[in-house]
């Protein structure tokens, strides 16, 4: 059993979202391994209730021999009839307050390799990667404007990398569908600046979570299961100070710092007057 230390986060600083809120509803995808799993254990120790969901059985069981509190759901999240089972199963007893957007796979290709074109090995890691964390951020915000609570606090955590701010060539999906993550997570957030929705963006270090099987990363070596847990609970600290911008490790921010570039409220006022919707864009 996990003690809570949700009394320890609140009042800790004035930004602290969970000092006077109780106990939030999270749901992590990908969260019965690795990263997912450590955020869901950070969480439950915070206070919350914590759902995640996987595509393996075996997995979220050993998941929940492990962090007896939390409750698994089964689902793919690259396929849309369990994306939408899925929030429908969390919101059944009508709470959900944190989207933790974790899924996520990474694979070799090579455009030299006959292996690589032989078959259509994109299409996944697009749907897993980029698609379903787009695709779950819509169905949460639908759901919380038609159940009447477009005006509650609520978080949208997406999960990415610093993969994403620089080409790989070894594994470029990846690096593409998390570019295309933080692109996108940087406008929802411009989006959702005059509502209740905090958007956060967290880069972690490359980890030991058998994310890369088919790669080699020798500086995941350094991320065994003590570093694993640290950056979740930084991670889910950060979340409940209202961080926007997580850098947990310092791998993650000096990567950050090289190759990343802050957007600022100014400068997205600035860039976004180059293009804006027509009026009638919403109607059929």
């Amino acid at each position: 059993m996990l003690v809570s230390r949700r009394g320890l986060r609140a009042g800790t600083d004035e930004h602290t979202m969970v000092a006077m809120t109780g106990s939030r509803t999270v749901l992590i995808t990908g969260g019965s391994a690795g990263l997912g799993r450590a955020l869901a254990r950070h969480f439950v120790i915070g206070g919350d209730t914590v759902y995640v969901c996987g595509r393996n059985e075996a997995t979220l069981a050993e998941a929940i021999r492990e962090v007896p509190e939390i409750r698994g759901v089964r689902a793919d999240v690259s396929v849309a009839g369990d994306r939408i089972g899925l929030l429908e199963q969390v919101t059944r007893d009508g709470s959900l307050d944190v989207l933790v957007n974790n899924a996520a796979i990474a694979r070799a290709h090579d455009y030299t390799n006959p292996f690589t074109l032989a078959s259509d090995r994109a299409a996944e890691e697009l749907a897993i990667n980029l698609a379903a964390p787009i695709e779950l951020t819509r169905l949460f915000l639908r759901w919380r404007l038609e159940s009447g609570r477009a005006h509650d606090p609520a978080t949208i955590a997406m999960i990415s990398s610093p993969a994403g701010l620089l080409p790989l060539e070894a594994n470029p999906l990846y690096s593409t569908t998390k570019a295309g993550l933080h692109s996108f997570t940087l406008s929802l957030r411009w989006q959702l600046r005059d509502t209740p929705v905090t958007v956060v963006e967290v880069f972690p270090p490359a980890l030991a979570t058998n994310l890369t099987p088919d790669l080699d990363v020798p500086s995941e070596a350094d991320g065994g299961p003590e570093v694993i847990d640290e950056v979740a609970r930084k991670t889910v600290d950060a979340i409940d100070a209202g961080e926007r911008v997580v850098l947990p490790h310092p791998q993650a921010e000096a990567l950050y710092r090289s190759f990343g570039r802050t957007f600022d409220d100014e400068m997205m006022a600035r860039i976004n007057t180059g293009a804006i919707r027509r009026p009638g864009w919403d109607q059929e």
